[in-house]
């Protein structure tokens, strides 16, 4: 019996984990087998096991909080009112196509520059950081869409005071292209670490705190083993609550929907439950893809009403064009104040920024040469139309080109004005038809604001 019992001792260390190196005097030897833990003599531990005649120390109690010791007209503080506390975790999920990438940099904008997000009040200005191990790529494209086509725009009409339209050419914002595996145990340390990075160059340069953290997608960077495992997504939402308290921030992390768009967010539902806020994007998608009826509802919100809904649409705007004077575009979010603006965009198609220089020189036209037509005979509707060449020198007199020629720079011209045309055309924004050998068009769809 002794020497089997020291067979059994002698293999300890390799199924507990308990070595002198890494426990320097604890001998294996004393390790009970079936305990697996080290032996603690009297002598080793007196808070446990004090000396004859002292009493052992209490353990600290918790800290109470008596009611009428705090202030009973203290409000609660918010990031965005009545939508995102100041600070704490949250996700915001969305089906494929809904555009919740878009809506996440959105708020991050409004963070930065103080414009409202989904029509209610931005109450913290601050920096972002946004952690990215998914479609980090897209970051400056999208960036810059926001900036040339919604930030620039707020400045000219002043919905932003001086000091945030002075970070308009440099937003204090910081993205990382990796993100530690959140299920591991130390992924908050190194959440933290990178944030603290963030938090000093933005107080440094900016004399702004971090206020907002973003991690696109949850399900790229917790690294799951089981996406429906309720303890992997826990210590997902464990790591983003040390890191909101660590920094003072909100972290905000954007999931995926499910199949089915009532189930919540894709795998457990240990992440919903978890999280303080939970803004759901939702929208209708056909086979083909298109996507209609966008609007972004508050799924969760502790403390607060949830249910109601906020209409949106995604805009294609041109940022730029390749060397071969082809469009690069992008997406921003334009909130709509009621949900049945959103109906009525989805039947009217709302004249997309991208076609606002088109969309002037039509209306300039019609008021100058526009015409009362029949386009389809006399039992048909009566429009005002103009004709293509009239329309064709009034954008090209508007559109602004660069060229070293004028000759190129008509070229220029040339092609954008067949390339919006074009697009107002396959989104029913226009209508043509030929009429005494010219091509006359007309407006179909009033803009929606």
């Amino acid at each position: 019996m002794r020497a089997e019992t020291g067979r059994f001792s002698g293999h300890l260390s390799e199924l507990d984990g308990i070595d002198a190196e890494h426990h320097p005097g604890t001998d294996p030897a004393n390790v009970h087998p079936f305990e697996r833990r080290p032996f603690v003599s009297v002598e080793d531990d007196e808070s446990r096991f004090p000396p004859f005649g002292q009493k052992a120390a209490k353990p600290a109690s918790a800290v109470l909080r008596w009611h009428g010791d705090a202030d009973p007209n203290a409000d609660r503080a918010w990031l965005v009112r009545d939508l995102i506390p100041e600070e704490g975790k949250g996700l915001m999920a969305g089906q494929w196509g809904a555009g919740k990438t878009f809506g996440a940099l959105d708020l991050s904008a409004c963070v930065m520059t103080g414009l409202p997000f989904a029509n209610r009040r931005t109450e913290r200005i601050g920096g972002v950081l946004f952690i990215a191990p998914e479609g980090a790529f897209e970051i400056p494209i999208r960036l810059r869409g926001l900036t040339e086509c919604k930030l620039r725009q707020a400045v000219e009409d002043g919905s932003i005071d001086e000091d945030a339209a002075a970070r308009v050419e440099r937003l204090p914002f910081a993205w990382a292209e990796e993100c530690p595996r959140l299920v591991d145990r130390n992924a908050a340390e190194q959440l933290i670490e990178t944030a603290t990075l963030a938090q000093e160059h933005l107080r440094d340069v900016f004399g702004l705190p971090l206020a907002l953290v973003i991690i696109d997608t949850v399900a790229a960077g917790a690294g799951f083993n089981d996406e429906n495992s309720a303890a992997e997504s826990q210590k997902v939402m464990d790591a983003m609550q040390a890191l909101a308290r660590a920094t003072g921030a909100f972290v905000l992390g954007v999931d995926h929907f499910g199949k089915a768009s009532e189930t919540g967010t894709r795998g457990s539902s240990a992440k919903e439950s978890a999280a303080d806020v939970v803004l759901a994007f939702l929208a209708t998608r056909d086979e083909a893809g298109n996507v209609s009826n966008t609007r972004m509802a508050l799924r969760k919100l502790r403390g607060g009403k949830v249910g109601m809904e906020t209409a949106y649409s995604l805009d294609v705007v041109q940022v730029g064009e390749t060397f071969a004077r082809e469009p690069i575009t992008t997406c921003v979010v334009n909130w709509h104040y009621s949900l049945g603006e959103t109906v009525a965009a989805a039947v009217k198609e709302k004249w997309p920024t991208s076609l606002r220089v088109f969309r002037t020189a039509m209306e300039n036209t019609i008021a100058e040469h526009g015409k009362h037509l029949r386009p389809y005979g006399g039992e048909g509707p009566e429009v005002r139309a103009v004709s293509e060449p009239e329309l064709r020198a009034e954008f090209c007199a508007l559109y602004p080109a660069n060229g070293e020629t004028s000759e190129k720079r008509a070229e220029a011209k040339r092609k954008a004005f067949i390339r919006t045309m074009k697009t107002a055309l396959d989104r029913s924004l226009v209508a043509s038809r030929e009429i005494g050998g010219v091509d006359h068009l007309w407006m179909v769809a009033p803009d929606a604001a």
